[in-house]
């Protein structure tokens, strides 16, 4: 295993090319410039940059992918791996999944390679045989296919928990021993479960979609269904849960509280959004182990998501107050 004070140092190094103040300027201009300034930066690397109408996504994509070699390089341990590279394979089964499901080119739905090469992804859907894919996978085609025994049509929702369903039980067994990480998931599985709940028609659609790996119990979200304010209140309170579940129960309930008052959902998604970087925020002078390196992936990561999100924006001329409300981590 490489010494963490070798890729603390490594990470020093790096840390000068975060875009930081510079992503809030990006955003006091139009799309045509935000462009030109993030190839001056170096963001995406100079090869990404050079080459001939050169798109913003072509440099998210290269800086993503710098992102994930570093982790395949750097991470001290196959949970670290799985915990960031997993959601890849996941996303490119699905996407596998659903071209074979519509006939849809599958070439602009897949994501970066994760920790399976996209070469055995696409020869086990030509093959029919999945026998090569992590067991995970395997279950999430398995109930991918149930779901669509009778046709795909109007059915991504329910593929798409089908194979969150078998990514959060997958990593909840390969983060056992890791603490921080363990810890993570189940803020992440919590939140994911609240917003699956404040989207569902009623609680029993709700529980089929649920995540495995929260603090909170399926039953603990039945606030989310109540009536009105009072029964909703009533419901959290009664579900006992105490120290750290019941604080994160207060903490849903608020975030639902503040979804109820402005009628939209964005409150609890982009809280979900910041699970990840919040965690580490949250204690970023005391990092030890490889901390470090997972905060710094993070905040590369989310830098991505940014640059995503203000592209996109700006391209459908929103107002720049109106993009820094969606920017997570700024």
């Amino acid at each position: 295993m490489i010494a963490r004070t070798y890729v603390n140092g490594v990470i020093a190094a790096k840390e000068k090319y975060f875009l930081k103040e510079k992503l809030l300027r990006l955003i006091e201009t139009d799309a045509e410039n935000a462009l030109r300034a993030l190839k001056e930066s170096g963001f995406g690397g100079a090869a990404a940059a050079a080459e001939e109408n050169c798109s913003a996504e072509t440099l998210i994509a290269a800086q993503e992918a710098e992102t994930n070699a570093f982790i395949r390089e750097y991470a001290a341990s196959e949970a670290e791996k799985e915990y960031f590279l997993s959601p890849l394979d996941c996303h490119n089964v699905k996407a596998y999944f659903k071209a074979a499901c519509t006939g849809a080119d599958v070439t602009n739905m897949l994501a970066d390679e994760g920790l399976v090469p996209l070469s055995r992804i696409q020869e086990s859907f030509l093959k029919d045989d999945y026998s090569a894919l992590p067991a995970y996978l395997q279950s999430a085609v398995r109930e991918a296919k149930k779901i669509c025994k009778d046709g795909a049509a109007g059915k991504g929702a329910e593929i798409g928990a089908a194979f969150e369903k078998a990514l959060f039980y997958h990593l909840a067994v390969v983060l056992k021993k890791h603490v921080a990480l363990k810890q993570l998931l189940a803020e992440k599985a919590d939140l994911t479960n609240l917003v699956t709940a404040l989207r569902a028609a009623n609680f029993e659609k709700a529980k089929e979609q649920f995540v495995c790996g929260g603090k909170l119990r399926a039953e603990d979200y039945a606030f989310c269904f109540a009536e009105n304010a009072e029964q909703a209140e009533s419901l959290a309170r009664k579900t006992g849960a105490s120290g750290k579940a019941g604080a994160r129960m207060r903490d849903l309930f608020d975030i639902y509280k503040r979804v109820k008052e402005t009628g939209s959902y964005a409150e609890a998604e982009k809280r979900l959004a910041q699970t990840e970087l919040d965690f580490f925020e949250r204690k970023k002078y005391e990092l030890t182990g490889s901390d470090p390196f997972l905060y710094y992936v993070l905040r590369r990561k989310t830098e991505c998501a940014d640059v995503r999100i203000a592209l996109v924006c700006l391209n459908a001329g929103m107002k720049e107050s109106e993009i820094k409300k969606r920017l997570r981590g700024v």
